[in-house]
């Protein structure tokens, strides 16, 4: 996932958030708090997934 699909997914749940608190309908507001929290699901998943950095010795690159 890239930085701005994890951005964008913070937003969501940020938005959601604030939806929910102005729902006048607690089943309103229990949807999007369901929402926020699974946006927010996808952003923690994202930023503790390790991200792989491979490092190539610049004689390798010269050569091919």
């Amino acid at each position: 996932m890239s930085s701005r699909d994890v951005e964008y997914y913070r937003q969501r749940a940020v938005d959601e958030r604030a939806m929910a608190l102005k729902a006048e309908h607690r089943n309103v507001a229990a949807i999007h708090e369901e929402l926020a929290r699974q946006y927010q699901a996808l952003v923690d998943q994202a930023e503790l997934r390790p991200t792989l950095r491979i490092k190539v010795p610049s004689q390798v690159l010269k050569s091919a």
